[in-house]
């Protein structure tokens, strides 16, 4: 449940709830779609909901008192939806306890962006010994950089290439990742030049999941032995944003898509909900590497919850994100960082 509300005006967590004011939240691929009708759970096919995956905020209630967690606490969380607000009401063991001293905007970029790409690395299936060889689809944005920099921070040495526009090239050198241009009409032959045997890569890793972006990643992994994850359908957002291309779910439509040496690592699911234990070992592995220095998240933009129809346009277009895109909703700490 959440609401935008004044203050006073709070309604009463209910039990084993916690009522929490949001502070960050953030900003992905994901809304998009959710908005777009693209998501198969049935309260986010229709408008009259809140989006919003993730966000970093302060307990204000308890429904139930709780020796873990207390008001005042401050949180993090994976809601998956409704993080878009000032408030939101969530179950006491959705809610990952973290400390006041920890920065709001890099914890904010990780219950999503950077526990979906440890996801696709460590927990997808796929075995990447050091020397491996990655390519990341779209290798500039939230998901991209976030893998880029955990193969970094976890000295996995890893060959990575990565597709993106030319413009931001020595973005994703500066990542150490190689870059190739995404409309390259002969990508697969690229990325197999690219690698260091001339063989293709290990793995693939394709957000955009239309035909041909599916078949050019699984073109560009080893023959036999290459694999394809599949991580999203960016591609079936009409251009202008204004829906879906297909009135199918993503997972019907990856599905329809499937090709040899495929599958879908969807962090929702396979990743969160069914081992929820071993996401939030993850999740604070993680924030260890944050709090030490290791891992430090790319915030592409910080922005106003009224600048909301202007966030979906930048995730529609792409036009000048590199890395996570959040919502300051706390307003001193706007004023702080210069969010107006």
């Amino acid at each position: 449940m959440t609401w935008e509300v004044s203050p006073g005006k709070l309604p009463e967590a209910q039990p084993r709830n916690a009522l929490v004011r949001i502070i960050a939240a953030g900003i992905a691929g994901p809304d998009n779609i959710q908005r777009a009708g693209g998501y198969p759970n049935e309260r986010r096919r229709l408008p009259g909901f809140t989006p919003g995956y993730d966000f970093v905020g302060e307990i204000v209630q308890l429904g139930s008192p709780r020796h873990s967690i207390s008001v005042g606490d401050r949180v993090a969380a994976m809601c998956m939806i409704g993080a878009l607000a000032t408030h939101i009401e969530l179950p006491v063991p959705d809610l990952l306890k973290i400390d006041r001293s920890d920065d709001v905007v890099k914890v904010c970029a990780l219950p999503l962006n950077y526990m979906t790409a440890f996801g696709m690395l460590q927990r997808s299936g796929v075995d990447l010994p050091p020397g491996s060889s990655i390519l990341i689809g779209s290798a500039a944005g939230g998901i991209g950089t976030a893998v880029a920099q955990i193969v970094g921070a976890f000295d996995m040495e890893l060959h990575m290439i990565g597709t993106c526009s030319p413009s931001k090239f020595d973005y994703v050198r500066s990542l150490g990742v190689t870059p190739i241009d995404r409309h390259d009409p002969n990508l697969w032959q690229t990325v197999h030049d690219a690698t260091l045997d001339g063989q293709g890569v290990d793995v693939a890793y394709d957000a955009v999941g239309s035909e041909e972006s599916l078949l050019q990643s699984h073109l560009a992994t080893r023959a036999v032995t290459g694999q394809v994850i599949a991580i999203g359908i960016m591609s079936d957002i009409a251009t202008d944003g204004s829906g879906m291309t297909s009135k199918m779910s993503a997972d019907e439509i990856l599905v329809r898509r499937r090709l040899p040496r495929m599958s879908y690592s969807g962090v929702e699911r396979a990743y969160y909900q069914e081992t929820r234990e071993l996401w939030e070992k993850d999740f604070y592995n993680l924030l260890d590497h944050v709090r030490s220095g290791e891992l430090y998240p790319t915030i592409a933009k910080l922005l106003k919850l009224s600048d909301g129809v202007h966030a979906h346009e930048l995730l529609v277009s792409g036009s000048g994100v590199l890395g996570k895109m959040e919502f300051i909703v706390d307003a001193q700490l706007a004023l702080r960082l210069g969010v107006t």
